[in-house]
């Protein structure tokens, strides 16, 4: 039985932040009462890049008080599919981050393998992959991270809908399906997978049952508008940058302007002078010689 409650609680989940990039924005709502209905003992982000999920997820676990710990593994240093990028990425992460969460995350600077011996088998009841998307990638990363999940696990594959670039979590995606009978698929915000690991079986995650309809379509539906929300703000954001760069350079030809009148305004006086005017005798007869040579 899904709580309606909770269900009306995450539509109106506002995230904190959010910066570029920002596909896994529509499925915030989604995230926050995941999270709240899992109420999982461990959570996990394999691949945190800006931190738009990573940090949706730890805004839900402080505003509903669970006692969820979480950890983000990430090298921070990009990849083929996310992009390589410096150290701005994750030391704004950690602005944000460290002092409204740090009492129950972790953020993990490196690779995936070298965070395993980090957790306990079957410890995990959240598991998010969202690391380099090829094939060969996302299949390593769920069969070396399955012996930590615990029972009834959920995991989630972020990109299930992107064929492009090489990216192959669809096609992996496509083949657990075949394996495990519950599990469900959103399409937007390009795609995410939710699929659960044994145990007792999730109402929601039951092939072709009302609830799991009803999720799909109302989160959808949350996502969808986030989204909307999400790109006006974003461009509101990058109208306003644009004006203060104009502003910028509108004051740097007004300055410009400013010193060319000022330059215009001394060589007139220069010229208005007396010494000026007494000296032109001399400037002609220079200029005379000067153009017979």
């Amino acid at each position: 039985m899904i709580d309606a409650d909770r269900l009306l609680g995450a539509a109106g989940f506002v995230p904190e932040q959010l910066i570029f990039p920002s596909p896994w924005c529509g499925h915030l709502p989604f995230a926050s009462w995941l999270v709240g209905e899992l109420r999982p003992a461990s959570f996990v982000e394999l691949g945190t890049h800006a931190g738009n999920s990573y940090l949706g997820f730890c805004q839900s676990v402080a505003e509903q008080a669970l006692p969820v710990r979480c950890h983000a593994v990430d090298t921070w240093q990009g990849d083929a599919h996310a992009g390589h990028y410096g150290e701005t990425v994750y030391a704004a992460l950690r602005r944000h981050h460290d002092p409204a969460y740090g009492a129950f995350s972790k953020l993990l600077r490196m690779t995936f393998d070298e965070a395993l011996p980090l957790f306990e088998d079957n410890s995990i009841g959240l598991l998010h992959i969202d690391g380099l998307h090829t094939y060969e990638a996302v299949r390593h990363d769920f069969e070396t991270w399955q012996p930590k999940l615990a029972p009834g696990a959920i995991v989630l594959f972020h990109d299930t809908h992107v064929k492009e670039r090489n990216f192959g979590v669809w096609q992996f995606w496509e083949e657990l399906r075949e394996r495990y009978p519950l599990h469900l698929s959103f399409a937007h915000s390009n795609g995410l997978g939710v699929l659960q690991v044994g145990g007792e079986p999730l109402s929601w995650l039951k092939q072709g049952s009302a609830d799991q309809k009803r999720i799909v379509d109302y989160f959808t539906s949350l996502g969808e508008s986030m989204m909307v929300r999400f790109q006006a703000r974003e461009m509101t954001g990058k109208i306003a940058f644009l004006e203060e760069q104009i502003a910028a350079r509108d004051a740097q030809l007004a300055a410009r302007d400013a010193q060319l009148a000022a330059r215009d305004a001394q060589i007139a006086e220069l010229h208005a002078s007396t010494s000026w005017k007494i000296t032109r005798p001399v400037r002609w007869l220079g200029s005379r010689i000067g153009s017979r040579r």
